[in-house]
């Protein structure tokens, strides 16, 4: 009998001792009591992460729908969702500011940007096309600055990607997960990072900054698609840090992510206003991929303002979270048109002439 009991004493004291740790690290955590103080914070050794549901930080994503927690305080919900996107300047100024970047490369003939501006109502001049070359794969990135004299502000269009050998190489950096120091702050997907530079290097400031004494008055504009929207995301950045005072909105549509948590807490703080566009069926924005929210990658920035398949006009909500699964996730399906077409428009961008 006492032999029994002193097999059976060793299991319960355990059990108990298991049931004990267990109780201390659901007590983990719950002491935050909001998203941004909960998420990311480590507790006693324990990685704190907010609920979506239950509204309280829990130490395990055993205790959260996985969809619907939140580890990285940047993918809070937001409560100030803004309230001056417009969905008519999206489809006529920001489009053509787009389509005349794509036609600042070696391939377009001399006056292709100009086709595509002159499309508009408002009075619009070109001040600087810049086609720099890049040393990784090789090849170029087109960079337009322009003004808009009706609306008041100069834009700045960068160019989505135009050659395969472009295309596979970002796709490379992707997948080696490869990141660098951002001068700025924070890490940067390499590739975007040393584009950042090189255009730098090639006298973007001095372009920009004879336009700002020029038009000294006027708003800064900054856009592109694909690779020009991760383009645009990082210099949204540059010119607002270097221009304070002045007004910056990003446009980005169907940008890759390109900066870390650092990052994108810089472009909160110094961008004015900062807007992401997202088709469904997209599969552009969900790159460089994340494998785990828990490994060191790049993020993306708010505002996502996420439109349905056919981008119908007004057909859009603005999310509330830069990272979830009922915006950007979208569709579990993806295909190429949905990043070459949008809002009845063709962005493909391979040896284009003029607007037509």
């Amino acid at each position: 009998m006492l032999s029994n009991m002193r097999d059976v004493f060793p299991f319960v004291f355990m059990t108990q001792l298991l049931v004990f740790v267990k109780s201390l690290e659901l007590n983990q955590c719950s002491q935050f009591t909001s998203c941004e103080t909960c998420a990311g914070i480590v507790d006693s050794g324990i990685s704190c992460r907010w609920c979506l549901e239950s509204k309280e930080c829990v130490p395990s994503k055993y205790l959260c729908h996985p969809w619907k927690t939140v580890i990285h305080d940047i993918n809070c919900p937001l409560s100030n969702i803004p309230t001056t996107y417009s969905d008519t300047f999206l489809r006529t100024e920001v489009a053509a500011y787009i389509h005349a970047a794509n036609r600042v490369s070696e391939y377009s003939p001399v006056g292709a940007p100009m086709s595509c501006l002159m499309k508009l109502k408002a009075r619009v001049d070109v001040l600087n096309e810049l086609d720099v070359p890049t040393k990784l794969e090789g090849r170029t990135i087109g960079v337009l600055i322009g003004v808009n004299h009706d609306l008041q502000h100069i834009f700045i269009g960068f160019r989505s990607t135009n050659d395969p050998v472009q295309f596979v190489s970002q796709f490379y950096v992707f997948m080696m997960g490869w990141m660098e120091d951002f001068p700025l702050g924070g890490k940067m997907v390499a590739i975007y990072s040393r584009m950042y530079k090189e255009i730098l290097e090639f006298g973007f400031d001095d372009c920009l900054e004879k336009a700002v004494m020029k038009y000294p008055t006027y708003a800064l504009v900054v856009t592109g698609h694909s690779l020009g929207g991760a383009m645009s995301t990082v210099f949204a950045l540059h010119v607002a840090m270097k221009y304070p005072q002045k007004l910056t909105s990003l446009y980005s549509v169907s940008a890759p992510r390109s900066g870390d948590e650092t990052f994108v807490k810089l472009l909160r703080q110094h961008v004015s206003e900062e807007f992401r566009v997202v088709r469904d069926g997209d599969f552009v924005p969900d790159s460089p991929f994340r494998i785990s929210q828990t490994i060191e990658t790049a993020h993306h920035n708010s505002f996502e303002i996420f439109y349905g398949s056919h981008m119908a006009v007004d057909n859009y909500v603005i999310c509330n979270q830069p990272e979830t699964e009922y915006c950007l996730k979208g569709s579990w399906w993806k295909k190429p048109v949905a990043h070459m077409y949008l809002f009845d428009q063709n962005f493909f961008n391979y040896h284009l002439g003029y607007c037509e």
